[in-house]
């Protein structure tokens, strides 16, 4: 997975792209609704919001594909992301 932070944009490591970020709220991952060890639940919107630190290229697309709402979390020192720069990779 490839994440710019700047853009807020997701790629899969095939540079095809998943979706954007935008999070009106900028909830911090310990202060939502624990679900399990995978899922938080906003109490602003009540949508799930994925932890992707374990998914792979394809989860991510088919979950995305299937709900493109879906609310995903991205810390950037997790070790399946690849971190984006103006377009150039930056540090994995």
């Amino acid at each position: 997975m490839r994440f710019d932070p700047v853009t807020k944009e997701i790629y899969t490591d095939k540079n095809e792209f998943v979706k954007r970020m935008n999070c009106p709220y900028k909830m911090n991952w310990d202060n939502l609704e624990d679900t399990n060890s995978t899922l938080r639940k906003c109490t602003n919107c009540n949508h799930l919001i994925v932890d992707t630190e374990f998914l792979t290229d394809d989860d991510l697309l088919v979950m995305v594909r299937n709900n493109p709402n879906t609310c995903l979390k991205i810390d950037l020192n997790q070790r399946n992301v690849l971190i984006l720069s103006n377009g150039n990779l930056g540090h994995k």
